[in-house]
């Protein structure tokens, strides 16, 4: 890095960060396609709990959620494309109590159409507005009139954030700082601490002439004519509306996942990218893949504790060798990502344009992503109060429906892992104009048979010694109609 000593500067306002300008430019792009289609809309993040047990203060809460905002300047941060400078440019303004809104509504909690409904309307409001800096409202779902000041058990907390302001980590900060500021006690922010358009400039700054090598040996021999052979349902458009499909698998399988990670001492997300790579090469045949991947891009340790938009896109290409065992795969996988987490900094736009460059005749990696998650399904805001709430998770198909949100990529898989109670939820993000819902079921199937096949303590197949083109994603009703079909001989 050019500059090792990163100090909090004496700044209002720069250029924005890389991903900053990502987020703009897609932003531009996504309202081209929602300006057209009333019913298309572009997600806003929302973190819905419902209190499990206690009582919230409405006032308190409403002082700690102003406390957190004020000491996190990316809260009321303007972004706007500057002509003159041509580049998009962030620019802080003074807290005040208009950058926020809040709003707080009686309802009968077990009434779940109208959750539903009031939890889409966050999702795809118009409240925000980024060239202003309002970026995040909270909404309060309470079922009692009686107790004005308070939210009892059942009752909802939905925090909505335009996704130019956070990240998934930056999730988990916030709601940390809340409980901080809830309970009175001791902010770990401080005077001196980093912000987010500090991190920018210095981000600015850096000679990424390393790393735009790296990318561009790391695509030299790429086809970006290639397309993988999905199991599309409908002719290829360029940006769909979107909807998910929840899975989940057996929890001992779920235990030997874990185990496995243990004793390879891998990540998560390195081991379910070997799994998806494999997945793949099963479904299609292919075997030079790219999957887009998320990374926290917080090069400092400074940035570990500071809210903002850190994640940066990634692409992890790999030509699959069926020959190899699954653990040989996984050190392969484990070697590419540790090369590309060295890397990753280098802006996605950046490698967008380079494909493009390259003759890539439609929009790059837009095909397959991998995003795993590690999350807490309680919030404790007030241990001495016993005040705790459980998330909700709004990525079950039953439970809340989705088929008008944008969608970019055609088919991601997201992991969500519980490391307290060691549990694994799986869900896809796909494009239901490309895919039929019944397409999805039948993928979210073989991924789970694949699954089985690799841990299960009933499979056979050999991690050490078995090659990968001997992993199965046929499903057992297939198996027996093969069976039928070609029975076995008898001498």
């Amino acid at each position: 890095m050019a500059d090792d000593n990163w100090k909090r500067l004496k700044i209002k306002k720069g250029k924005s960060s890389y991903s900053q300008e990502r987020i703009w430019l897609d932003e531009s792009i996504r309202a081209m396609y929602t300006s057209k289609d009333e019913n298309l809309f572009n997600y806003n993040s929302v973190l819905a709990y419902q209190v499990n047990d206690g009582y919230l203060s409405i006032n308190r809460f409403r002082q700690a959620i102003e406390n957190v905002l004020s000491k996190n300047e990316i809260f009321g941060t303007e972004l706007d494309f500057d002509l003159d400078e041509h580049c998009t440019q962030q620019k802080i303004n003074p807290f005040n109590k208009d950058i926020y809104s809040f709003e707080i509504t009686t309802i009968d909690v077990t009434d779940h159409d109208k959750i539903n409904e009031i939890i889409y309307q966050e999702q795809s409001s118009k409240h925000f507005d980024l060239n202003k800096g309002h970026i995040f409202r909270y909404h309060l779902l309470k079922q009692s009139q009686k107790e004005k000041n308070r939210l009892a058990k059942d009752d909802y907390v939905l925090l909505v954030f335009h996704h130019s302001a956070i990240d998934h980590h930056s999730k988990y900060l916030f709601v940390k700082q809340l409980t901080q500021e809830y309970t009175n006690e001791k902010s770990t922010i401080d005077e001196n601490q980093l912000r987010f358009i500090d991190f920018a400039h210095y981000e600015r700054q850096l000679d990424l002439s390393k790393a735009e090598a790296f990318w561009e040996d790391f695509f030299h021999d790429y086809d970006f004519h290639l397309r993988i052979n999905l199991p599309y349902d409908n002719k290829i458009i360029l940006i769909s509306s979107g909807s998910y499909y929840a899975f989940d698998i057996d929890p001992s399988l779920t235990r030997q996942i874990f185990r496995y990670k243990q004793k390879k001492n891998i990540n998560f997300f390195r081991l379910f990218l070997s799994v998806f790579y494999c997945y793949l090469f099963k479904l299609t045949q292919d075997k030079d893949f790219c999957v887009v991947g998320v990374t926290p891009n917080r090069p400092k340790k400074e940035l570990t504790s500071v809210i903002g938009p850190f994640e940066n896109y990634v692409v992890y290409r790999h030509v699959i060798d069926p020959h190899q065992s699954f653990n040989e795969f996984v050190a392969k996988i484990d070697e590419l990502c540790t090369n590309i987490k060295e890397n990753a900094a280098y802006p996605y736009q950046n490698l967008i344009a380079f494909a493009r460059k390259c003759g890539s005749p439609q929009q790059p990696f837009s095909q397959v992503a991998l995003r795993v998650d590690i999350d807490e399904d309680k919030w404790i805001l007030d241990v001495d109060q016993n005040l705790v709430l459980n998330q909700v998770s709004l990525t079950n198909h039953k439970q809340f429906p989705r088929n008008t949100k944008l969608t970019p990529i055609d088919l991601t898989l997201v992991v969500r892992c519980n490391l307290e109670n060691k549990s694994i939820d799986f869900y896809f993000d796909y494009a239901e104009k490309l895919f039929e819902q019944k397409t999805i079921e039948l993928l979210a199937d073989r991924f789970k048979k694949i699954l089985k096949h690799l841990f299960d303590v009933s499979s056979n197949f050999d991690l050490d010694e078995e090659q990968l083109f001997k992993l199965s994603i046929i499903l057992p009703h297939e198996e027996m109609l093969i069976h039928n079909i070609n029975p076995p001989s008898r001498d």
